[in-house]
Protein backbone atom coordinates (compact mmCIF):
# COMPACT_ATOMS: atom_id res chain seq x y z
CA UNK A 1 0.00 0.00 0.00
CA UNK A 2 1.00 3.84 -0.48
CA UNK A 3 1.24 6.32 2.16
CA UNK A 4 -0.89 9.79 1.31
CA UNK A 5 -0.58 12.48 4.06
CA UNK A 6 0.09 9.50 6.91
CA UNK A 7 -2.46 7.72 5.49
CA UNK A 8 -2.20 4.63 3.68
CA UNK A 9 -4.99 4.49 0.58
CA UNK A 10 -6.08 2.05 -2.06
CA UNK A 11 -7.65 3.02 -5.09
CA UNK A 12 -9.81 0.06 -6.28
CA UNK A 13 -10.73 -0.15 -10.18
CA UNK A 14 -13.56 -1.79 -11.10
CA UNK A 15 -13.14 -3.73 -14.31
CA UNK A 16 -15.60 -3.54 -16.56
CA UNK A 17 -17.09 -5.21 -20.17
CA UNK A 18 -17.85 -1.99 -21.71
CA UNK A 19 -16.98 -1.00 -25.17
CA UNK A 20 -17.68 2.62 -26.75
CA UNK A 21 -19.18 3.03 -30.12
CA UNK A 22 -18.64 2.70 -33.06
CA UNK A 23 -14.86 1.96 -32.59
CA UNK A 24 -15.93 -1.41 -30.17
CA UNK A 25 -12.72 -0.49 -27.56
CA UNK A 26 -13.01 -0.50 -24.08
CA UNK A 27 -12.66 2.90 -22.50
CA UNK A 28 -9.32 2.30 -21.10
CA UNK A 29 -8.44 1.74 -24.59
CA UNK A 30 -9.32 4.86 -25.62
CA UNK A 31 -7.13 7.88 -26.32
CA UNK A 32 -7.10 11.59 -24.26
CA UNK A 33 -4.89 13.42 -26.24
CA UNK A 34 -2.89 10.45 -27.36
CA UNK A 35 -2.66 8.54 -24.36
CA UNK A 36 -4.71 5.43 -23.14
CA UNK A 37 -7.21 6.29 -20.60
CA UNK A 38 -5.85 3.69 -17.97
CA UNK A 39 -2.34 5.20 -18.88
CA UNK A 40 -4.09 8.30 -17.29
CA UNK A 41 -5.84 7.19 -14.69
CA UNK A 42 -2.66 5.11 -13.51
CA UNK A 43 -0.80 8.17 -13.92
CA UNK A 44 -3.22 10.41 -11.56
CA UNK A 45 -3.60 7.37 -8.75
CA UNK A 46 0.26 7.28 -8.88
CA UNK A 47 1.08 10.66 -8.72
CA UNK A 48 -0.83 11.41 -5.67
CA UNK A 49 1.12 8.57 -3.76
CA UNK A 50 -2.17 5.78 -3.55
CA UNK A 51 -1.87 2.48 -4.88
CA UNK A 52 -4.09 1.17 -8.30
CA UNK A 53 -5.57 -2.19 -7.71
CA UNK A 54 -7.91 -3.76 -10.65
CA UNK A 55 -11.03 -5.90 -9.31
CA UNK A 56 -13.36 -7.88 -11.07
CA UNK A 57 -16.92 -6.26 -11.21
CA UNK A 58 -19.40 -7.72 -8.67
CA UNK A 59 -15.96 -9.20 -6.53
CA UNK A 60 -16.41 -7.45 -3.08
CA UNK A 61 -13.58 -4.76 -2.10
CA UNK A 62 -12.81 -6.01 1.38
CA UNK A 63 -10.46 -3.10 2.62
CA UNK A 64 -10.67 -2.16 6.60
CA UNK A 65 -8.32 1.15 5.70
CA UNK A 66 -9.20 4.57 4.25
CA UNK A 67 -9.77 3.49 0.04
CA UNK A 68 -11.36 4.87 -2.93
CA UNK A 69 -13.89 3.18 -5.38
CA UNK A 70 -14.00 3.95 -9.24
CA UNK A 71 -14.95 2.71 -12.25
CA UNK A 72 -12.91 1.74 -15.43
CA UNK A 73 -14.34 3.91 -17.76
CA UNK A 74 -14.25 7.67 -15.68
CA UNK A 75 -11.60 10.07 -16.78
CA UNK A 76 -10.00 12.46 -13.86
CA UNK A 77 -7.16 14.96 -13.50
CA UNK A 78 -5.06 14.95 -10.77
CA UNK A 79 -6.14 18.14 -9.33
CA UNK A 80 -9.86 16.59 -9.22
CA UNK A 81 -8.63 13.76 -7.20
CA UNK A 82 -6.56 15.53 -4.78
CA UNK A 83 -9.82 18.24 -4.49
CA UNK A 84 -11.98 15.09 -4.12
CA UNK A 85 -9.90 13.20 -1.01
CA UNK A 86 -9.42 16.57 0.55
CA UNK A 87 -12.42 17.39 1.40
CA UNK A 88 -13.69 13.60 1.76
CA UNK A 89 -11.21 13.68 4.95
CA UNK A 90 -12.92 16.39 6.11
CA UNK A 91 -16.04 14.83 6.48
CA UNK A 92 -14.28 11.51 7.95
CA UNK A 93 -17.46 9.85 6.60
CA UNK A 94 -18.38 7.91 3.16
CA UNK A 95 -18.64 10.40 0.30
CA UNK A 96 -19.46 10.23 -3.62
CA UNK A 97 -17.68 12.42 -5.97
CA UNK A 98 -20.44 14.96 -7.52
CA UNK A 99 -19.77 17.85 -9.80
CA UNK A 100 -21.77 21.45 -9.67
CA UNK A 101 -23.97 21.81 -13.22
CA UNK A 102 -22.29 24.36 -15.70
CA UNK A 103 -20.37 24.57 -19.09
CA UNK A 104 -18.33 21.86 -18.02
CA UNK A 105 -20.90 19.24 -17.30
CA UNK A 106 -22.86 20.48 -20.35
CA UNK A 107 -20.03 20.53 -22.48
CA UNK A 108 -18.82 17.13 -21.43
CA UNK A 109 -22.10 15.30 -22.98
CA UNK A 110 -23.52 14.30 -19.57
CA UNK A 111 -27.01 13.14 -20.62
CA UNK A 112 -24.88 10.59 -22.30
CA UNK A 113 -23.19 9.55 -19.19
CA UNK A 114 -24.58 6.86 -16.87
CA UNK A 115 -24.25 9.14 -14.08
CA UNK A 116 -27.06 10.31 -11.53
CA UNK A 117 -28.39 13.71 -12.22
CA UNK A 118 -29.51 16.00 -9.19
CA UNK A 119 -30.46 19.70 -10.14
CA UNK A 120 -27.83 20.84 -7.76
CA UNK A 121 -24.78 18.19 -9.01
CA UNK A 122 -23.97 15.09 -10.57
CA UNK A 123 -22.54 12.29 -9.10
CA UNK A 124 -19.83 10.06 -10.83
CA UNK A 125 -18.96 6.08 -10.57
CA UNK A 126 -16.05 7.91 -7.63
CA UNK A 127 -16.93 7.20 -4.07
CA UNK A 128 -14.56 7.72 -0.86
CA UNK A 129 -14.33 5.64 2.30
CA UNK A 130 -12.92 6.18 5.61
CA UNK A 131 -10.87 3.30 7.79
CA UNK A 132 -13.84 3.14 9.87
CA UNK A 133 -16.68 3.62 7.71
CA UNK A 134 -20.12 5.40 8.82
CA UNK A 135 -23.23 4.05 8.43
CA UNK A 136 -25.87 5.19 6.27
CA UNK A 137 -25.88 6.65 2.46
CA UNK A 138 -22.29 8.64 1.34
CA UNK A 139 -22.09 12.36 1.13
CA UNK A 140 -21.81 13.82 -1.96
CA UNK A 141 -18.86 16.12 -2.27
CA UNK A 142 -19.55 18.15 -4.68
CA UNK A 143 -16.83 20.38 -7.07
CA UNK A 144 -17.46 23.91 -8.93
CA UNK A 145 -15.21 22.75 -11.95
CA UNK A 146 -16.23 26.07 -13.60
CA UNK A 147 -13.07 28.42 -12.26
CA UNK A 148 -12.34 29.62 -16.21
CA UNK A 149 -14.06 29.79 -18.81
CA UNK A 150 -13.52 31.01 -22.71
CA UNK A 151 -15.94 33.03 -24.59
CA UNK A 152 -16.36 32.24 -28.67
CA UNK A 153 -18.20 35.22 -30.27
CA UNK A 154 -20.71 33.78 -32.42
CA UNK A 155 -23.48 35.62 -34.32
CA UNK A 156 -26.99 35.59 -32.10
CA UNK A 157 -29.48 34.91 -35.18
CA UNK A 158 -27.60 31.56 -34.95
CA UNK A 159 -27.08 30.75 -31.58
CA UNK A 160 -29.08 33.02 -29.78
CA UNK A 161 -26.23 34.70 -28.32
CA UNK A 162 -23.46 36.72 -28.86
CA UNK A 163 -20.71 34.06 -27.28
CA UNK A 164 -20.28 30.51 -26.84
CA UNK A 165 -18.64 29.17 -23.50
CA UNK A 166 -16.02 26.22 -23.69
CA UNK A 167 -14.87 25.54 -20.24
CA UNK A 168 -11.05 25.79 -19.07
CA UNK A 169 -10.58 24.07 -16.06
CA UNK A 170 -8.13 21.41 -14.78
CA UNK A 171 -10.39 20.12 -12.06
CA UNK A 172 -12.05 17.48 -14.95
CA UNK A 173 -14.17 14.84 -14.36
CA UNK A 174 -16.01 12.60 -17.42
CA UNK A 175 -17.26 9.05 -17.32
CA UNK A 176 -16.67 7.59 -21.05
CA UNK A 177 -19.97 6.27 -21.97
CA UNK A 178 -20.17 7.89 -25.61
CA UNK A 179 -18.22 8.86 -28.21
CA UNK A 180 -18.92 12.22 -27.36
CA UNK A 181 -17.72 12.01 -23.85
CA UNK A 182 -14.19 10.30 -25.34
CA UNK A 183 -14.43 13.68 -28.17
CA UNK A 184 -15.20 15.96 -25.07
CA UNK A 185 -12.32 14.87 -22.47
CA UNK A 186 -9.90 15.71 -24.89
CA UNK A 187 -10.74 19.04 -25.69
CA UNK A 188 -10.87 19.37 -22.21
CA UNK A 189 -7.70 18.41 -21.84
CA UNK A 190 -6.25 20.85 -24.27
CA UNK A 191 -8.08 23.67 -22.50
CA UNK A 192 -7.00 23.24 -19.25
CA UNK A 193 -3.78 23.96 -19.06
CA UNK A 194 -4.96 27.88 -20.34
CA UNK A 195 -6.82 26.84 -16.78
CA UNK A 196 -3.33 26.04 -15.34
CA UNK A 197 -1.62 29.22 -17.02
CA UNK A 198 -4.39 31.06 -14.93
CA UNK A 199 -4.18 29.79 -11.61
CA UNK A 200 0.29 30.00 -12.16
CA UNK A 201 2.13 31.78 -9.25
CA UNK A 202 2.90 35.76 -10.82
CA UNK A 203 6.45 34.67 -10.73
CA UNK A 204 6.06 32.28 -12.94
CA UNK A 205 4.13 34.24 -15.41
CA UNK A 206 6.75 37.41 -15.18
CA UNK A 207 9.46 34.37 -16.14
CA UNK A 208 7.22 33.61 -19.26
CA UNK A 209 7.22 37.25 -20.18
CA UNK A 210 11.08 37.69 -19.49
CA UNK A 211 11.59 34.69 -21.97
CA UNK A 212 9.20 36.36 -25.05
CA UNK A 213 10.23 39.72 -23.91
CA UNK A 214 6.87 41.28 -24.08
CA UNK A 215 3.93 41.13 -22.15
CA UNK A 216 1.63 40.27 -25.19
CA UNK A 217 -0.01 36.85 -24.05
CA UNK A 218 0.28 35.60 -27.77
CA UNK A 219 3.91 36.04 -27.84
CA UNK A 220 4.00 34.09 -24.38
CA UNK A 221 1.92 31.64 -25.69
CA UNK A 222 4.83 30.75 -28.49
CA UNK A 223 6.81 30.46 -25.89
CA UNK A 224 5.10 27.25 -24.06
CA UNK A 225 5.42 25.28 -27.32
CA UNK A 226 7.34 21.73 -26.89
CA UNK A 227 9.09 20.72 -29.97
CA UNK A 228 10.06 16.71 -30.79
CA UNK A 229 13.19 16.09 -32.15
CA UNK A 230 13.88 16.30 -35.88
CA UNK A 231 10.63 18.10 -36.86
CA UNK A 232 10.48 20.27 -39.96
CA UNK A 233 8.89 22.99 -39.65
CA UNK A 234 8.79 25.87 -42.42
CA UNK A 235 9.76 29.37 -40.98
CA UNK A 236 6.47 31.05 -42.26
CA UNK A 237 4.59 28.63 -40.22
CA UNK A 238 3.32 29.71 -36.76
CA UNK A 239 2.99 27.80 -33.29
CA UNK A 240 1.30 28.65 -30.29
CA UNK A 241 0.69 27.10 -27.25
CA UNK A 242 1.12 23.43 -28.72
CA UNK A 243 2.72 20.03 -28.72
CA UNK A 244 4.67 18.14 -31.42
CA UNK A 245 6.07 15.13 -31.29
CA UNK A 246 9.11 13.99 -32.99
CA UNK A 247 9.28 13.88 -36.66
CA UNK A 248 6.60 16.19 -37.23
CA UNK A 249 6.37 18.02 -40.77
CA UNK A 250 4.24 21.41 -40.72
CA UNK A 251 4.09 23.13 -44.01
CA UNK A 252 4.76 26.90 -45.35
CA UNK A 253 1.52 29.31 -43.72
CA UNK A 254 0.50 27.08 -41.32
CA UNK A 255 -1.34 28.10 -38.17
CA UNK A 256 -0.72 25.11 -34.87
CA UNK A 257 -2.55 26.49 -31.22
CA UNK A 258 -3.39 25.16 -28.28
CA UNK A 259 -2.62 21.64 -30.14
CA UNK A 260 -0.83 18.49 -29.68
CA UNK A 261 0.35 17.02 -33.07
CA UNK A 262 1.99 12.73 -32.19
CA UNK A 263 5.08 11.66 -34.65
CA UNK A 264 5.51 11.28 -37.69
CA UNK A 265 2.42 13.67 -38.07
CA UNK A 266 2.28 15.65 -42.15
CA UNK A 267 0.87 18.49 -41.88
CA UNK A 268 0.62 20.49 -45.07
CA UNK A 269 0.92 24.21 -46.77
CA UNK A 270 -1.86 27.07 -45.19
CA UNK A 271 -2.82 24.19 -42.44
CA UNK A 272 -4.78 25.61 -39.58
CA UNK A 273 -4.99 23.24 -36.43
CA UNK A 274 -6.58 24.81 -33.15
CA UNK A 275 -7.69 23.24 -29.89
CA UNK A 276 -7.10 19.60 -31.44
CA UNK A 277 -5.79 16.78 -31.33
CA UNK A 278 -3.76 14.35 -33.76
CA UNK A 279 -2.30 11.20 -33.16
CA UNK A 280 0.79 9.70 -34.81
CA UNK A 281 1.16 9.53 -38.38
CA UNK A 282 -1.44 11.59 -39.77
CA UNK A 283 -1.34 13.84 -42.66
CA UNK A 284 -3.53 16.60 -42.98
CA UNK A 285 -3.55 18.32 -46.21
CA UNK A 286 -2.79 21.78 -48.03
CA UNK A 287 -5.36 24.14 -46.72
CA UNK A 288 -7.34 22.35 -44.18
CA UNK A 289 -8.87 23.89 -41.25
CA UNK A 290 -9.22 21.32 -38.16
CA UNK A 291 -10.79 22.76 -35.12
CA UNK A 292 -11.61 21.73 -31.60
CA UNK A 293 -11.30 18.24 -33.48
CA UNK A 294 -9.42 14.96 -32.59
CA UNK A 295 -7.66 12.70 -35.29
CA UNK A 296 -6.74 9.19 -34.00
CA UNK A 297 -3.48 8.28 -35.58
CA UNK A 298 -3.64 7.41 -39.20
CA UNK A 299 -6.00 9.49 -40.24
CA UNK A 300 -5.90 11.37 -44.03
CA UNK A 301 -7.81 14.21 -44.80
CA UNK A 302 -8.19 16.11 -47.99
CA UNK A 303 -11.45 17.73 -46.61
CA UNK A 304 -11.36 21.33 -45.65
CA UNK A 305 -13.15 21.46 -42.55
CA UNK A 306 -13.48 19.07 -39.74
CA UNK A 307 -14.83 20.82 -36.98
CA UNK A 308 -16.16 19.34 -33.22
CA UNK A 309 -15.75 15.85 -34.34
CA UNK A 310 -13.94 12.24 -33.56
CA UNK A 311 -12.15 10.21 -36.56
CA UNK A 312 -10.66 6.64 -35.54
CA UNK A 313 -7.84 4.90 -36.83
CA UNK A 314 -6.57 5.12 -40.36
CA UNK A 315 -10.00 7.02 -41.19
CA UNK A 316 -9.97 8.71 -44.76
CA UNK A 317 -11.77 11.78 -45.93
CA UNK A 318 -11.66 12.80 -49.09
CA UNK A 319 -12.27 16.80 -50.57
CA UNK A 320 -15.37 18.30 -50.16
CA UNK A 321 -16.48 16.01 -46.87
CA UNK A 322 -18.66 18.11 -44.71
CA UNK A 323 -18.90 16.96 -41.13
CA UNK A 324 -21.83 18.94 -40.15
CA UNK A 325 -21.58 20.84 -36.67
CA UNK A 326 -24.93 22.31 -36.55
CA UNK A 327 -28.60 21.93 -36.94
CA UNK A 328 -30.58 24.77 -39.08
CA UNK A 329 -33.51 24.97 -36.61
CA UNK A 330 -31.03 25.91 -33.98
CA UNK A 331 -32.09 22.87 -31.69
CA UNK A 332 -30.10 20.75 -29.51
CA UNK A 333 -27.95 18.10 -31.61
CA UNK A 334 -29.13 14.24 -30.52
CA UNK A 335 -26.76 10.99 -30.42
CA UNK A 336 -27.46 7.75 -30.97
CA UNK A 337 -26.50 5.71 -27.62
CA UNK A 338 -28.02 2.08 -27.89
CA UNK A 339 -30.56 3.01 -30.47
CA UNK A 340 -31.89 5.35 -29.16
CA UNK A 341 -31.87 9.34 -29.70
CA UNK A 342 -30.38 11.57 -26.84
CA UNK A 343 -30.85 15.12 -26.34
CA UNK A 344 -27.33 16.43 -25.79
CA UNK A 345 -28.13 19.65 -24.80
CA UNK A 346 -25.29 21.01 -27.22
CA UNK A 347 -26.48 23.11 -30.01
CA UNK A 348 -23.04 22.45 -32.06
CA UNK A 349 -21.49 18.99 -31.90
CA UNK A 350 -20.08 17.41 -35.13
CA UNK A 351 -19.55 13.59 -35.87
CA UNK A 352 -17.86 10.46 -35.03
CA UNK A 353 -15.88 8.01 -38.06
CA UNK A 354 -15.12 4.70 -36.65
CA UNK A 355 -11.96 2.96 -37.11
CA UNK A 356 -11.20 2.25 -41.14
CA UNK A 357 -14.21 4.41 -42.50
CA UNK A 358 -13.38 6.18 -45.53
CA UNK A 359 -15.89 9.30 -46.86
CA UNK A 360 -15.83 9.69 -50.26
CA UNK A 361 -15.80 13.29 -52.22
CA UNK A 362 -18.53 15.46 -51.58
CA UNK A 363 -20.23 13.14 -48.76
CA UNK A 364 -22.39 14.94 -46.09
CA UNK A 365 -22.79 13.39 -42.63
CA UNK A 366 -25.56 14.82 -39.83
CA UNK A 367 -24.70 16.58 -37.26
CA UNK A 368 -24.29 14.08 -34.07
CA UNK A 369 -23.93 11.23 -36.21
CA UNK A 370 -21.81 8.08 -35.97
CA UNK A 371 -20.10 6.16 -39.25
CA UNK A 372 -19.29 2.61 -38.50
CA UNK A 373 -16.22 0.89 -38.57
CA UNK A 374 -14.44 0.25 -41.57
CA UNK A 375 -17.48 1.48 -43.65
CA UNK A 376 -16.55 3.00 -47.24
CA UNK A 377 -19.40 5.80 -48.37
CA UNK A 378 -19.71 7.37 -51.54
CA UNK A 379 -22.21 9.97 -52.87
CA UNK A 380 -25.53 8.31 -54.32
CA UNK A 381 -24.53 6.58 -57.70
CA UNK A 382 -26.82 9.63 -59.80
CA UNK A 383 -24.25 12.67 -58.03
CA UNK A 384 -21.17 11.07 -59.62
CA UNK A 385 -20.25 11.50 -63.32
CA UNK A 386 -19.32 8.45 -64.90
CA UNK A 387 -20.55 8.67 -68.43
CA UNK A 388 -20.55 11.81 -71.00
CA UNK A 389 -22.75 10.38 -73.32
CA UNK A 390 -23.11 12.91 -76.75
CA UNK A 391 -26.90 14.14 -76.02
CA UNK A 392 -25.52 15.60 -72.70
CA UNK A 393 -27.71 14.22 -70.23
CA UNK A 394 -26.29 14.02 -66.84
CA UNK A 395 -28.03 12.00 -64.18
CA UNK A 396 -28.05 14.11 -61.33
CA UNK A 397 -26.80 16.98 -63.30
CA UNK A 398 -28.01 19.56 -65.37
CA UNK A 399 -25.79 21.16 -68.13
CA UNK A 400 -25.58 24.88 -68.83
Amino acid sequence: MSETGGHFLNAYLIESQRRISPFGDHPRDCLIVNRRLGELQKEAIQSLGLTLIATPKGAPVQDAGEHLIFADNLYFTKELLEEFITRSRELKRGTVCALKPGVTTLRSVVATQEVKIHPDRVEYNLRYLPAREAAGEPVPVVIDPDRFSEAIPMPEHMFGASHYRVPMTDLLLVQIDHWANLWASNIATLLAGGAKLKKAPKIRLLALALKARSLNQWKVLSKLNVIGRNCDIHPTAYIEGSVLGDNVQVGAGSVIRESTVGEGTFIGNNVTMEVSVAGEKCNIRNGAVVQFAVLYPGTLTMARLISISLCGRNTFLGDGVTLSDFRLDRKPITVMKENAPVDTGNTFIGCCLGHGAYLGAGCVVAPGRAIPNGARISPDEQRIIRKCPPQGDFPGHRQI
